[in-house]
């Protein structure tokens, strides 16, 4: 039995019948006649399950699914869950169902799951012993790379977070990003194919490493194209953080790694503390309309989130009170993917940093200073900025939101 009529509404037996008709299956067929159907149809009589059930075998799986799909998911809980794992290993024909439906509802976040690799200490001392022959500038270089590459990664490297962390490194200085990109391959090739060969190719493969004249020619975006995107996404952590990467323009990892004390919606300002010597942005803005949307909305879910979480998140050791303090406790793969997701069903997929390339031109077009586009992006470090506000500027910090407020793009209007 692929599918278990009697768990089915009425109104969705009814439907499955009636798709198998309008298919051109007759009545007979089906073992019932006009005058039945119509009864059936019109809730005169109760359609029997085992009608129900031989409609349903001359529907495909994704055709069950549209049917099927609004079946009451609160009575599902782990044990359901582990229930149907154990029915998949043993049953050739409801695994071939199962599986058939986990590729075309969930195929994108299978494999963000299974295309990530978890970066150990163990792998990063294997990779300091791999490199203690070389000269002692490139040993230093390379080792403070990868502990770099790993912190700014969250320990966790996939394909779509490597290409983006490589363009965010070469749009602040090519240099520093071919170095980088050289040092993950060779971790990716010494480290990674020892322990996961295939999916050591399938990273080291991801990206490449930029050349002098590398030029990176970020996809065409529009704002209706965004707005729609940001309309087809369901889940509220990977809503969230779209809506915020789109009107602001900000780094894939700044965004990912927030925390909490560095968003504050009452000032509608997100402070991005400087990490290192690299350049990171001061602050950024947020619109009004935002402010409020993430408020009402995403923070109620993001509770309930933790609230969730929380055990498992214990359970495979790690710092509780540190990622209750992330802005995006959720996991950054699946966020990916749900992006992804959204994206296919609007029509276009692009890369999470044509965002930041999008916001800049969109910006530009808009009229605004180059300059200041550069410094609400973060690619003038905080010490420069202060001294340009200080010495150079014609403006304050309340005159930078109102040039933000009235010019950044905006998804909720």
């Amino acid at each position: 039995m692929i599918v278990d009529v009697s768990s089915l509404s009425e109104e969705q037996k009814i439907k499955i019948v009636e798709t198998v008709l309008q298919k051109g299956i007759s009545y007979k067929e089906l073992g019932i006649d006009r005058v039945t159907w119509w009864r059936y149809k019109n809730k005169k009589r109760k359609i029997p399950d085992e009608v129900v059930q031989k409609a349903a075998e001359y529907l495909t799986p994704d055709e069950l699914v549209q049917l099927t799909y609004s079946i009451d998911i609160s009575k599902i809980g782990i044990n359901e869950a582990i229930g149907v794992i154990v029915k998949a290993t043993k049953d050739p024909e409801f695994r071939e169902f199962f599986l058939s439906l986990l590729q075309r509802n969930l195929g994108e976040f299978i494999k963000a799951a299974s295309y990530s690799y978890p970066i150990t200490q163990e792998d990063l001392q294997m990779f300091k012993k791999l490199i203690e022959n070389k000269a002692k500038n490139t040993f230093e270089d390379y080792w403070r790379y990868i502990n770099r590459i790993a912190k700014d990664n969250n320990y966790v490297i996939s394909p779509d977070k490597i290409k983006d962390y490589i363009l965010e490194q070469f749009d602040e200085s090519p240099h520093r990003a071919r170095q980088m990109a050289t040092v993950l391959k060779l971790f990716i090739k010494e480290i990674v194919r020892s322990k996961d060969p295939i999916l050591a190719q399938i990273l080291y493969h991801s990206f490449s490493i930029p050349r002098p004249k590398t030029k990176y020619k970020p996809a065409v975006l529009s704002l209706d194209l965004l707005k729609k995107v940001f309309s087809e996404i369901q889940e509220l952590g990977a809503k969230t953080y779209f809506l915020i990467a789109a009107e602001t323009g900000l780094r894939t990892g700044e965004l990912f790694y927030l925390s909490v004390n560095q968003v504050d919606l009452q000032h509608r300002i997100i402070k991005l503390f400087k990490e290192n010597e690299t350049k990171r942005a001061y602050i950024a803005f947020l619109h009004r309309e935002t402010a409020k949307w993430i408020e009402e909305n995403y923070l109620p879910y993001r509770e309930n989130y933790i609230r969730r979480h929380w055990g498992g998140v214990k359970a495979i050791g790690q710092d509780i009170e540190k990622w209750k303090m992330k802005f995006f406790p959720m996991n950054e793969d699946k966020m990916r993917a749900e992006i992804k997701a959204a994206m296919q069903r609007g029509g276009k997929v692009f890369r999470l940093y044509d965002l930041r390339a999008f916001w800049a031109s969109y910006m530009i077009k808009q009229g605004v200073s180059p300059m200041i586009v550069n410094i609400l992006q973060g690619r003038a470090a905080p010490n420069q900025f202060r001294i340009l506000q200080e010495h150079y500027l014609p403006f304050s910090e309340e005159e930078l939101r109102e040039i933000y407020e009235k010019y950044a793009p905006k998804l909720l209007t």
